[in-house]
C-alpha cells in the first residue's frame, strides 16, 4: 500500500515500496528500510517528506533500520548527505545489518560530515539511548 504525503488525513505510518516511516511512541521518527530493495532518488525523497510530516516543523531524532541486502544509487546517497535531509533531524542513528551497509555508513560519517550528529549501531537499544541523549542535549541548548 503506497501512501501519499499530500493526503488530508493524518496517517500513523507511510508504507512505501522501499521503507515504512512512522513516529514511535517516544517521539523518535523511524525509517524501516525493507529487505532487498534498490533505493532510487524518488524513494529517498518520499522517505524525507514522510520524516518532515512526522517532524511537524520541529527537529526530531531519527532512527534508521537498514534492511538485509539492497542498494542505494548515487543520486540517493547524495540526497541523503544533503543539508535538506538533515533539516528535520536533530540526530540520526543508523542500525546496520550487513558489512556493506557498515562500510557505506562509516564512509558517510567519517568523510562526508553530514552536519548533524549521526552514528551507526548494531543494537537498537543503544541507538535509541543515544538518540534520547542527543535530544536532551538539543533541548537544553535550545531552551536558553
Amino acid at each position: 500500500m503506497n501512501s501519499s504525503i499530500t493526503e488530508e488525513s493524518d496517517p500513523k505510518e507511510f508504507d512505501f515500496n522501499t521503507a515504512k516511516v512512522f513516529l514511535m511512541p517516544d517521539g523518535i521518527i523511524c525509517i524501516d528500510i525493507k529487505d532487498d530493495v534498490d533505493i532510487l532518488l524518488p524513494d529517498a525523497t518520499e522517505q524525507h517528506e514522510a520524516v518532515r510530516h512526522f517532524a511537524g516543523g520541529k527537529k526530531r531524532p531519527v532512527l534508521i533500520r537498514t534492511g538485509d541486502g539492497g542498494t542505494i544509487d548515487k543520486e540517493s546517497q547524495d540526497f541523503y548527505r544533503s543539508e535538506r535531509v538533515g533539516e528535520p533531524a536533530l540526530a540520526e542513528a543508523i542500525i546496520a545489518k550487513s558489512l556493506a551497509h557498515k562500510l557505506i555508513i562509516n564512509f558517510l560519517i567519517k568523510f562526508d560530515r553530514p552536519g548533524r550528529p549521526i552514528r551507526m549501531f548494531i543494537k537498537e537499544e543503544e541507538a535509541v539511548g543515544w538518540l534520547n541523549e542527543e535530544r536532551t542535549k538539543y533541548n537544553q541548548e535550545h531552551s536558553k
